[in-house]
């Protein structure tokens, strides 16, 4: 039984099919993703840069890996090598799934063979953004007729781990056959939301990042919610005020706000030399943090190189 209208008189008298009501409410109806269970898992594998990016940037030395989707299927052919993956008949091959268990509120998921695309950044050695490359690797191979096998590491990346999850109110399904399946969140067109049931995000890290060889250490962060959407009420305080874009010249308006300001007048203090502060002191000279960015950048593994070779790799920084 609903509660009766406190205020009956605007009930009355307003009709909100033909005029809305303006103002603002005291309690607000939300429906709303939440987040009923959640747990993550690392894993970490060795990652190679193609040879000809490295080449074309012989100055590297950061890298950045950023996850920008996640692939729980993925089609695989074999198992013999000599076979055009084109003609060959694809395999079943084990992926991610989800299973009930004895306990009617978890379910079981076991990720293995997890394909994981990185956007991975090139920077030298003054941060300087040089080149990005698009890298596809699979973690968790399955068996030995999965991508990237020879990566398997029962410590670091073993061929499947388990994981349980809280689900009171069931996994999402799809298809015909009401397949039950974990939703990838990502940043990949397309599977960029959350829905009912069991979601999971990947993020990465680069390390131990080898300029000879282009190789680097590719650790990896699975995180699998249980997520379901409910109706909530909150309280209200008010709206989002965003900021209003200026549309105004930055150089006229720094100059006219120098000419209606007051005047210069610096305020610069001199040295005070004797205790308790001995402040000549700072004027000894001290290592500066930026030297890096006044030597020469080249790849330490690339053949010894000319005076004129090494002038025109170095690195032009401008700090005050």
């Amino acid at each position: 039984m609903t509660k009766p209208c406190k205020c009956k008189k605007c009930c009355r008298e307003v009709d909100v099919c033909n005029k809305e009501i303006c103002g603002r409410p005291e309690a607000l109806s939300i429906y709303a993703p939440v987040i009923y269970d959640e747990i993550g898992v690392n894993v970490c594998r060795t990652v190679k840069i193609p040879e000809c990016i490295m080449e074309e940037n012989p100055t590297v030395e950061t890298i950045r890996a950023d996850v920008i989707d996640v692939s729980l299927s993925k089609k695989m052919y074999g198992p013999k090598k000599d076979m055009d993956v084109c003609k060959a008949p694809p395999m079943h091959h084990p992926e991610t799934s989800v299973k009930s268990t004895c306990k009617p509120n978890c379910s079981k998921v076991t990720l293995t063979n997890v394909c994981v695309t990185y956007d991975v950044k090139l920077y030298d050695g003054c941060d300087k953004f040089l080149t990005s490359t698009i890298l596809t690797v699979n973690y968790l191979p399955a068996d030995k007729y999965s991508p990237d096998y020879k990566y398997k590491d029962e410590k670091t990346n073993p061929s499947h781990i388990t994981l349980e999850l809280y689900t009171p109110y069931g996994v999402g399904t799809k298809g015909e056959k009401n397949k039950k399946y974990v939703n990838v969140v990502s940043l990949a067109e397309g599977r960029n939301q959350v829905v009912n049931g069991i979601n999971l995000a990947g993020v990465g890290k680069a390390m131990n990042f080898s300029a000879c060889d282009g190789t680097f250490s590719a650790g990896l962060s699975l995180i699998l919610r249980t997520v379901y959407f409910e109706a909530y009420k909150i309280d209200y305080r008010e709206k989002t005020t965003p900021p209003k874009a200026d549309t105004e010249d930055e150089d006229e308006r720094v100059c006219k706000k120098f000419v209606e300001s007051g005047l210069l007048s610096r305020e610069i203090k001199p040295l005070e030399l004797e205790p308790p502060k001995c402040e000549g002191k700072l004027k000894e000279e001290k290592k500066c943090e930026r030297e890096c960015c006044t030597k020469a950048h080249t790849n330490p593994c690339k053949e010894e190189e000319t005076e004129e070779d090494i002038e025109e790799d170095r690195c032009e920084c401008d700090y005050e």
